[in-house]
């Protein structure tokens, strides 16, 4: 039941930001305009998904190097599954897919593997909320929608700053993170607070081993690299509906949608994706080009994000490193596994705090 809600809110969602990305637009120009494009510039920006697809696997095993060395095949067919199952599994579920199914307790645990991917995301939503911030300074005052983005873009590099000083306040001391966190849900439901306070201490467990400094000073080159690539592909598209976006235009599209997709959704991310990437181009394109070529392209990118995602997880979906029933069953044995996890925990505090005769015994 508590799917079925889960996926009936984000097609709501996606609903409703389709309606509005086509309200009161001429479908037939739309249409139009996107067998208009020129596809010949859909051969490179494939090749850039490719290597998007390479340096977001390259890096994550670089978080997972101080737990345990995956080896690249096994890495890239979990992440190549798990980025499918982002994209297609409503309200962002897939966000659990790749952390559960790289778990192999007791070599790596559930924490750790999650912890991985929360820092992964909190570095990405940093570095695009930053990004988005300074693009839109280079947008003139006065441009529709533009002070809506600018606090949009505060807001998200706010609550991503957040989130990092409480991961780096749950390395540091552990205990003071968690008896926050606890306080924070008390108010709301001391039952839940108890249950969430067991799972984050599990989670903060995860964060104690971390990359050496060589290998962090690797993990934020990739991410830069990421981004850029992720930048130039926006424009390489671009090309194709006639857009020449120069680099403040191509990563403020890139920003905008980012935080668009972070609203959680129906399957594919659709409706929002559309949505922010319209949005985006309206600030420095005529509105009857984003009513027409600007609906396009939005699709078409899409669209190829859709299928290049999609193909790489089904080519490795049946390899003998997934097993299909645990993706579905990701969320809930990721809460599990926290839960059983922060015994372990406690349970291996409590033999390390022993005295030596208790011990022996």
């Amino acid at each position: 039941m508590k799917r079925l809600l889960q996926a009936a809110a984000g097609l709501v969602i996606s609903g409703g930001a389709l309606w509005l990305t086509l309200r009161g637009k001429d479908l037939g120009a739309i249409w139009a305009a996107a067998r208009a494009a020129d596809y010949r510039w859909l051969v490179p920006y494939f090749a850039i998904l490719v290597i998007i697809h390479l340096i977001r696997t390259i890096r994550w095993g670089i978080l997972l190097e101080p737990v345990a060395k995956v080896p690249f095949g096994k890495l890239n067919a979990i992440a190549s599954v798990g980025f499918m199952a982002l994209m297609i599994l409503p309200f962002r579920l897939g966000e659990f897919a790749r952390p559960y199914l790289v778990a192999e307790r007791p070599r790596i645990r559930v924490s750790a593997a999650l912890s991985s991917v929360v820092v992964e995301r909190v570095a990405d939503g940093l570095f695009t909320a930053m990004l988005l911030v300074f693009t839109l300074l280079a947008v003139p005052d006065g441009t529709p929608g533009l002070h809506v983005l600018r606090i949009a873009g505060v807001l998200v590099f706010l609550a991503f700053g957040a989130l990092l000083g409480f991961l780096v306040l749950g390395y540091r001391n552990r205990e003071l993170a968690v008896r926050t966190f606890h306080r924070l849900l008390d108010p709301i439901s001391p039952r839940l607070a108890g249950r969430a306070a067991g799972m984050v201490d599990a989670f903060i467990h995860g964060l104690r081993l971390v990359p050496s400094k060589g290998k962090v000073a690797l993990f934020f080159v990739l991410t830069f690299a990421y981004w850029a690539v992720n930048g130039v592909g926006m424009q390489l598209l671009g090309r194709g509906f006639g857009f020449h976006l120069d680099f403040v235009q191509a990563f403020t599209v890139l920003g905008v949608l980012v935080v668009g997709v972070m609203i959680p959704a129906g399957p594919g991310m659709v409706g929002t994706f559309q949505a922010a990437v319209i949005l985006s181009l309206s600030l420095f394109l005529p509105a009857e080009v984003v009513a027409t070529r600007g609906n396009a392209y939005a699709n078409v990118l899409w669209a190829a994000q859709l299928v290049q995602q999609v193909l790489f997880g089904l080519a490795f979906l049946f390899s003998r490193h997934i097993q299909l029933d645990r993706i579905l069953s990701a969320p809930r044995e990721m809460e599990e596994g926290l839960e059983s996890e922060e015994a372990e925990y406690v349970a291996e505090e409590r033999r390390a705090e022993a005295p030596p005769r208790a011990r022996v015994r």
